[in-house]
């Protein structure tokens, strides 16, 4: 089953090499930002529920362990997610002396008003989750559409897990030329309503982390700076 766990779905146009090296950056209409070593990198995370923010916040613990300074951001959104000035705010606030910021969202409005070029889904393993994240992704793609990964979150095993991501994947390259980069699951023996504390799961997030820091899943925002332009169009 290795080969089903790897960024397999791709535009017919896009090799497999681009997947694999993913630079994610936010969108800009000019030059890209100039990379430095004093930034915090971003990964977005667009939440099934806001009950899965324990993920964001284990995954963290599991990064700063690798020896990624990791912070879970907290975001405050409104019926309409959150602003551009929002997102950017909480950043440079929080995230000032981290590597890494996980920034989950409820909202794909808070993903389009930041217009990040890439986002990972957490996607629970139901047929109505996997069509309501097909429908998230075809919102996402209105704009340019960004590089996507997802998770599936409690299913029974690696085989179910691999239908439902097939079922999703399948359906975004089909009909909306749109290819789908697998970062991994965590079943349901290992959520916490089953097992508060689990060293299976610590397993299966250090398996998520290790697939989102080999592809450079993350964008770069540098913090202290205030202007649009990193953030946005």
């Amino acid at each position: 089953m290795t080969s089903q766990l790897n960024p397999a779905w791709q535009r017919r146009a896009v090799s497999s090499d681009h997947l694999a090296k993913i630079s994610a950056r936010f969108l800009s209409d000019g030059p890209r930002p100039e990379q430095t070593t004093d930034g915090c990198q971003v990964i977005p995370f667009l939440l099934d529920h806001p009950d899965q923010r324990w993920i964001t916040g284990e995954l963290c613990e599991v990064l700063t362990q690798r020896g990624q300074r990791s912070l879970s951001c907290e975001l405050q959104e409104g019926g309409d997610g959150a602003s551009l000035e929002d997102v950017q705010d909480a950043l440079l606030r929080q995230g000032a002396d981290k590597q890494l910021c996980l920034l989950p969202a409820n909202s794909p409005a808070t993903i389009q008003a930041c217009r990040f070029d890439h986002v990972v889904l957490l996607v629970p393993a139901s047929l109505d989750a996997v069509l309501l994240a097909y429908e998230r992704i075809k919102l996402l793609s209105q704009q340019a559409a960004p590089d996507i990964g997802i998770v599936m979150v409690g299913p029974r095993d690696q085989h179910a897990a691999w239908r439902y991501f097939r079922k999703l994947a399948v359906g975004t390259l089909r009909f909306l030329d749109i290819p789908l980069l697998n970062l991994g699951f965590l079943p349901q023996q290992v959520m916490p309503e089953h097992s508060p504390a689990n060293h299976h799961r610590h397993n299966y997030l250090t398996r998520i982390s290790e697939r989102l820091l080999r592809s450079e899943f993350y964008c770069r925002c540098r913090p202290g700076t205030t202007t649009q332009a990193r953030l946005a169009r």
